[in-house]
């Protein structure tokens, strides 16, 4: 499904940063089908899914994290930016223009999870949704979920309504005006310890274990093997240059609805 904009508030693009853009080129092409092309001045690449942007490409020095993020769209990147501020948060970087796309910034929550915000210049973000190979979902894992509950909420204006994992485990779902846009789960015995907050970037596949299996060949890692979670199955991967994600497999109702 083609994406023409999004409503301020809404998780609108994704991008990973990478000290080896060459390499991310080839592994992510090779896993989703992507394709790029070349760099701005700036050295940001987009990637394509068909003809349509889906996610973008950081090239950062080899003494930088590496790491997906997830981005909100703001109608002003400033006074999101304020309000980061007002509820405990924290700017890592900018605001700064994306060449002549957007107005952006990575903040962090109160507890210190990354993520970035998004001001529509030219560019409004993913132009494909709901199709394999997309940007599907965004999950914060946090050892605060009321914290987190009171920031975004503050921030983005998000609400929340509690759910469960299949194995019984809360969780968080963060709606807008009755569209769901993001989950939440509690950092706890499922992490390892001392994990901190994070946001974590899940793509729609056809077949999970299929995904993690061609991850492997192409150099990367299968951090969590394939696991049931009732709606579908999931695995989280690591690419070659160490950044995590997730593929998330749909069972096919589910897949018939989007």
């Amino acid at each position: 499904m083609r994406v023409r904009g999004y409503p301020a508030g809404s998780p609108c693009w994704a991008d990973v940063s990478t000290p080896d853009p060459v390499a991310s080129r080839t592994f992510y092409g090779g896993l989703f089908g992507w394709t790029w092309r070349d760099a701005s001045v700036d050295g940001y690449v987009n990637f394509y899914l068909g003809d349509q942007a889906v996610a973008g490409l950081r090239a950062v020095p080899e003494s930088a994290p590496t790491g997906w993020m997830p981005y909100v769209a703001t109608d002003d990147a400033d006074a999101t930016i304020a309000l980061v501020r007002d509820n405990g948060g924290s700017v890592l970087s900018g605001p700064a223009e994306l060449s002549d796309a957007a107005r952006i910034a990575v903040v962090a929550d109160a507890a210190g999870a990354a993520f970035g915000v998004w001001q529509r210049l030219r560019f409004p973000g993913a132009q494909v949704a709901n199709e394999f190979g997309s940007v599907c979902w965004s999950e914060l894992a946090t050892g605060d979920p009321d914290g987190a509950k009171t920031f975004y909420g503050n921030v983005f204006g998000w609400s929340d309504r509690p759910a469960e994992t299949a194995d019984g485990t809360p969780y968080t779902e963060w709606y807008r005006e009755d569209r769901t846009l993001a989950g939440m789960i509690e950092t706890g015995p499922l992490f390892p310890a001392g994990v901190p907050a994070h946001w974590t970037v899940m793509v729609l596949v056809e077949d999970c274990a299929e995904s993690a299996g061609r991850a492997l060949e192409l150099g990367g890692k299968v951090q969590l093997t394939p696991t049931d979670i009732g709606v579908g199955m999931y695995a989280q991967l690591i690419d070659p240059q160490g950044a995590a994600f997730r593929v998330l497999e749909l069972v096919p109702e589910l897949v018939a609805s989007l």
